[in-house]
Order: structure tokens, then C-alpha cells, then sequence
């Protein structure tokens, strides 16, 4: 009962905290959307869980600034970032596979998004030379969300770590929550556990 407990309130940490960050001022994609979608399945190995945290944040942070008509991109381009990450990540855990994952995830999500915006033909014609000017004045936007999706996912991992040698240092209880978080030191102890949410 406590353990589930408190993955309740860990899984509501994170959505709020995410989406707070999109709501608060911020360079325009410095969020942490990506960024959480990548680290999520290095935290539990339920790929639907993993998915179920940046979607909830994205969705709540929506329902405050408004919906708009590329949503569906957005999310399943966010989908995909985790669902990349999930494949890598059953291969090895490393900060290599985190900065892949980072840089692929933030490429995936300029592709799709911006021609989402190049199809609804309401700022660029349906032409080859739209396409491309849709890119190239959508390339400013990338720069932020690659910045932002690295910091972020640096963030992550520093918390992670954190929280790890913590946890080993003032506990010797194993089902701890923040053993979930035990990714990078001691990948072993984390094969057989569930999902945080």
C-alpha cells in the first residue's frame, strides 16, 4: 500500500512539475517534454507507464494554454521518442544510449511538427520550396528543443544518480521508490522490478 502510494504522488510530481515548466516563461521548445519522454523508460520497463507521464503533462499544460490543430502531432511525435528510447534501452543503459536517444527524439519531433505545420497550408504552400522554408525557419525552434532536451535529460540523470547514492547511503531497503531510480550504477537491480506508476 505504500509503495503504490508513492508512486502515486511520484507520477503526479512529474506531470505537474513538467507541465508547469511549459506554462511558466521559457525560451520558445525549452521544455522538458522530450527530455522526459527519452528518460521515462530508464525509470520502468512498462513501455505504456513510460508513455503515460509526458502525454499526462503535455495534456494538462494544454488544458491551460489551449488546444491547437497539430496536437496529435506533437503527441505521437513525443510517442515515438519513448518508444525509441524503450527499444534502446532493452538493449543497454548507458549515457551514450541517453544522448542518442536525446539528439534522435529532439530530429523526430522537428520533422514531424513542422511538416504537420507545412500540410495545414495556412503559413506555407503545398510546393517543394515551402517545404523547405517551413524547415529552414523552423530551424531557431530546433536549437532550443535539442538545447532543452539535453539539459533536461542531464537534469534527469544528475537527479537520478543523486537519488540513487541517497537512497544506498540512508536505506538498505531495496522496494524504496527511489531504487527505481538505481539506472546507471547498478543496472542489475533493476531488471526484475515493475513500473513507478
Amino acid at each position: 500500500m505504500k509503495k503504490t502510494k508513492q508512486k502515486i504522488i511520484l507520477f503526479f510530481y512529474f506531470v505537474g512539475l513538467i507541465a508547469l515548466s511549459r506554462i511558466i516563461p521559457h525560451p520558445p521548445n525549452f521544455t522538458p517534454f522530450l527530455a522526459m519522454a527519452v528518460f521515462m523508460p530508464y525509470l520502468t520497463r512498462n513501455l505504456y507507464s513510460a508513455m503515460v507521464v509526458p502525454l499526462s503533462a503535455m495534456f494538462v499544460s494544454d488544458l491551460y494554454l489551449g488546444f491547437h490543430p497539430f496536437m496529435f502531432w506533437v503527441y505521437g511525435s513525443i510517442l515515438l521518442g519513448t518508444t525509441l528510447s524503450q527499444y534502446t534501452m532493452s538493449i543497454k543503459k548507458t549515457y551514450i544510449h541517453l544522448g542518442t536517444n536525446a539528439l534522435a527524439s529532439s530530429v523526430i519531433f522537428f520533422i514531424i511538427t513542422n511538416f504537420a505545420v507545412w500540410m495545414s497550408g495556412t503559413m506555407y504552400p503545398h510546393t517543394l520550396d515551402g517545404l523547405i522554408l517551413c524547415y529552414t525557419m523552423a530551424i531557431p525552434f530546433f536549437g532550443n528543443t535539442l538545447a532543452g532536451t539535453f539539459f533536461y535529460v542531464s537534469l534527469l540523470g544528475l537527479v537520478s544518480y543523486s537519488a540513487t547514492n541517497i537512497s544506498r547511503r540512508y536505506t538498505a531497503d531495496d522496494d524504496n521508490i527511489t531504487t527505481s531510480l538505481n539506472i546507471f550504477t547498478f543496472p542489475h537491480r533493476v531488471t526484475g522490478r515493475s513500473s513507478i506508476i
